[in-house]
C-alpha cells in the first residue's frame, strides 16, 4: 500500500474548499517538454508511459499519414497524375521519422492530450478484473450494441471497434505538419502546385469528417434518457475496464468537459473526484467501487487517505458539493485565465 501522500483536513469545510482548488485546476497543466519524449529514460515521465506515449503518437502520426496520402493520391488520380499519386502513398511511410526529427512542429496541446490519454489507458488496463453482474450476460458494450435504440447500437459498436475516439480530436493539430512531411521531397514547382491543390482539400475533407463527438460521449449522450441507470451503468462499465465510458457517463451526466473529468480520474488525489462523485448524488456505495478500484489499479494511490474520506464526503450537502466542482464546468480556457489572473493578484 502506498504511502500517506496527500494530507486533507478531515473538516468538512476545509476538504470544500480543497475540492474546489483542485477542481478548477483540473485540466490546466502544462505538457512535458518535447524533448522528454525522445530522450534517454529520466523524469517527469516514468519509462512505462513515455513508451506507451510514444507508441500512441506513433500510430497515430503512421495512421493519420496514410489516411491523408491516400485522400490526396486519389484526388491526384482524378487530375491525371498517376505517377504523383504513387509518390505521395509511398512518402507516407516517411512521415513519423521526418516529424520526430523536427520538435517545434509538436504542438504542446497536443502532446498533453495524448499524455492524458495514455495515463488513462494505462489505468484503465490496470484496474482489478470483477467477476460480472450476471456470469450469463455479455459485456456492458456487448449489450448495448445490440440495443433497441440504433443510437445506442452505434455509439457502443464504435466504442468497441475504434476505443474512445479522443485520438481523432488530435488529428485538428497533425493535419499540417504530415501533410508539409509528404510534400516535403518536391522540387518540380509544377508538380509542387499540384501536391499543395490535392493536401489542402484533403486536409479539409479529413478535418471535416473527425468532427463529431468521440464514441464514448456519444454512448453517454444516448444513455443519459434514464438518470436512474447512471450508478449501475458507471459500475458495468468500472467492471469491464472502460474507463473512458466511466468518464464520458460522468462528464455528462454532470454537464462538464470530459477532459476536465479525465484527469480528476488520473488525479491521485481522491477529495475532487470523490466530491464530484457526491455532487452527482451517487451513492456511497458506488463512490466506494470507484474509489478501490483506481486504488487497486495504482499503487501509488493512498487507500487509507480515500477510505477516510468516504464517510465524510458523503454527509456534504449536494448543492455544497455541486458548488465546489462548478468550475469544472467553465470552460478550459476561462479557468486558465481565471487562475492566472488570481496568481497575479496574489503575488
Amino acid at each position: 500500500m502506498a504511502a500517506r501522500s496527500t494530507q486533507i483536513d478531515p473538516d468538512p469545510a476545509a476538504l470544500l474548499s480543497h475540492a474546489a482548488a483542485r477542481g478548477m485546476r483540473a485540466q490546466v497543466r502544462a505538457a512535458p517538454p518535447v524533448a522528454v519524449l525522445f530522450a534517454p529514460p529520466s523524469d517527469p515521465l516514468d519509462d512505462r508511459t513515455r513508451a506507451a506515449l510514444c507508441d500512441r503518437l506513433e500510430r497515430l502520426v503512421r495512421t493519420s499519414a496514410d489516411r491523408l496520402a491516400e485522400l490526396a493520391a486519389a484526388r491526384l488520380d482524378a487530375a491525371a497524375e498517376p505517377a504523383l499519386a504513387a509518390r505521395v502513398r509511398g512518402e507516407a511511410g516517411q512521415v513519423w521519422d521526418r516529424l520526430a526529427a523536427v520538435p517545434t512542429l509538436w504542438d504542446e496541446t497536443l502532446l498533453a492530450e495524448l499524455l492524458a490519454e495514455t495515463r488513462l489507458a494505462l489505468l484503465a488496463a490496470a484496474l482489478p478484473v470483477r467477476a460480472p453482474f450476471n456470469p450469463d450476460q455479455p459485456s456492458l458494450l456487448a449489450r448495448l450494441a445490440h440495443s433497441d435504440d440504433a443510437m445506442i447500437a452505434e455509439a457502443a459498436k464504435l466504442l468497441l471497434l475504434h476505443g474512445s475516439g479522443a485520438e481523432f480530436a488530435t488529428l485538428q493539430q497533425l493535419c499540417w505538419p504530415i501533410a508539409a512531411a509528404l510534400r516535403q521531397n518536391a522540387t518540380d514547382p509544377e508538380e509542387i502546385a499540384l501536391l499543395d491543390r490535392a493536401l489542402i482539400s484533403a486536409v479539409e475533407q479529413l478535418r471535416g469528417q473527425d468532427n463529431e463527438a468521440p464514441a464514448a460521449a456519444r454512448l453517454a449522450r444516448a444513455l443519459r434518457r434514464d438518470v436512474a441507470t447512471l450508478p449501475e451503468l458507471i459500475e458495468q462499465a468500472l467492471a469491464d475496464r472502460r474507463l473512458e465510458l466511466v468518464v464520458a457517463l460522468i462528464a455528462d451526466a454532470g454537464g462538464l468537459g470530459p477532459r476536465a473529468v479525465r484527469d480528476l480520474v488520473l488525479e491521485r488525489d481522491p477529495a475532487p473526484l470523490c466530491m464530484l462523485l457526491r455532487a452527482l448524488d451517487l451513492p456511497r456505495e458506488t463512490l466506494a467501487r470507484i474509489g478501490f478500484a483506481l486504488c487497486e489499479a495504482d499503487p501509488a494511490r493512498d487507500l487509507d487517505a480515500f477510505a477516510d474520506l468516504i464517510d465524510t464526503v458523503a454527509a456534504v450537502p449536494l448543492q455544497a458539493a455541486w458548488r465546489a466542482v462548478a468550475a469544472m464546468a467553465l470552460p478550459a480556457g476561462y479557468r486558465t485565465a481565471l487562475l492566472a489572473l488570481g496568481a497575479e493578484a496574489g503575488a
